[in-house]
This record gives C-alpha cells, sequence and structure tokens, in this order.
C-alpha cells in the first residue's frame, strides 16, 4: 500500500491530522512561518526556507502526491494549526518520521508525542508498515523525549558535518502494539481509580 492521496488517520489525544493539500490559507501561512523560523531550522539540520509562500505551497503539495511520502498538517484542540508531521521514503516494510512542531506556545506541553502516535497509527495500522525510523540531533534533547515517550529507541550517535552529532532511532511495529496494549492497561487502571476515589 503507498501513501499517495493520504487520508487523515483518527485523532489522537489532543490533535488530529489533516492531509496537507487540504490545508487552508490560513494554515499555510503558519507552515511558511514555521520553515522561515532559524530555531526550527536548525534543529531539523536545513537552512531557513526563502522561498515565497507560493512556491513553498506548489513543492510541498507536489511532494505529498509522491507514493513514498504521506504529509500531514498538526491540529490542536482548538482546531489551531501548530505543525506538520509527515512519513517519507516509505518502503515495503519501513518508512522515515519527520516533525515540526512550529507554535513555541506548544512545546513542552505533550503535543509532539501525541502526533507522532497519531501517525504511527496510520504507519503500522493503514500502511502496515514493519519499523519506523528517525533521525535527531544530539543537541535536541526535546525531540528525543518525545521519541522515547512514544516507543523510539536509540540505535547509534553518527558525528555528521558541522560538528553535530545524528542520533538514530527506530521503533519496530511489534513493540508499538506492545506499548499501545500497556498504554491502555495504564489508563483503564487510571479511570478505575478515579471511579473508586470518586465513590
Amino acid at each position: 500500500m503507498t501513501a499517495a492521496f493520504a487520508k487523515a488517520p483518527p485523532p489522537f489525544g489532543r490533535v488530529r491530522l489533516q492531509p496537507i493539500a487540504d490545508l487552508d490559507s490560513r494554515a499555510w501561512r503558519r507552515v511558511a512561518i514555521h520553515f522561515r523560523d532559524p530555531e526550527i531550522a536548525f534543529l531539523n539540520g536545513t537552512p531557513p526556507n526563502r522561498m515565497p509562500l507560493w512556491l513553498l505551497r506548489r513543492v510541498l503539495r507536489a511532494d505529498a502526491r509522491r507514493p513514498d511520502r504521506a504529509t500531514f498538517g498538526i491540529y490542536d484542540e482548538h482546531d489551531d494549526y501548530i505543525g506538520t508531521v509527515e512519513l517519507y521514503d516509505i518502503r515495503a516494510h519501513e518508512a522515515t518520521l519527520g516533525i515540526i512542531i512550529g507554535e513555541r506556545s506548544h512545546w513542552n506541553h505533550g503535543y509532539g508525542p501525541e502526533a507522532i502516535a497519531c501517525i504511527l497509527g496510520y504507519a503500522f495500522d493503514d500502511l502496515g508498515l514493519e519499523r519506523v525510523k528517525l533521525h535527531t540531533f544530539a543537541d535536541n534533547p526535546r525531540a528525543q523525549a518525545a521519541f522515547r515517550k512514544v516507543g523510539f529507541r536509540e540505535l547509534r550517535r553518527v558525528a555528521v558535518p558541522g560538528g553535530r552529532v545524528d542520533v538514530q532511532m527506530d521503533l519496530p511495529r511489534f513493540v508499538w502494539y506492545r506499548e499501545r496494549a500497556q498504554h491502555a492497561v495504564r489508563h483503564e487502571a487510571d479511570q478505575a481509580e478515579v471511579v473508586d476515589g470518586g465513590a
């Protein structure tokens, strides 16, 4: 199964995903701001984007039509656009994950792990992948913490040009299902505790 013309997966927690081709003009303006932000660009290891909005939109929409890519806008519980998450280099059994939470007001509040969990459900349930991998940098501990929170494990660290260290991580399908099952059990226990405590 390819990801071309990907449909939005079910919401997870406070977030929902929407195919990037379906974003409205207000969301596209936020995309452009996020891609131009020097700090976000540094964390992603890319230069700030200087394309005009019309060209950026055209490029990203064209990318989204590729069968080896599934790109979504991330919306919070108030239906505000807050970032982008994608699977790229989708192969028969694996893909690479990328995410940007572009709204600084949403940093360190758990939106990243929820968006990642949302797209992982799509990767493993809908696309039937066996593994999702990613790259981040050693000087971005916030991202590493978000990835670990949903079950990613570190594979290796590799020095890259510019003096930074590439942290390579992955999440096998069986680990994701195990983590999801354990989360469901913990959630049920928490709910039972709330009910018992209120009795």
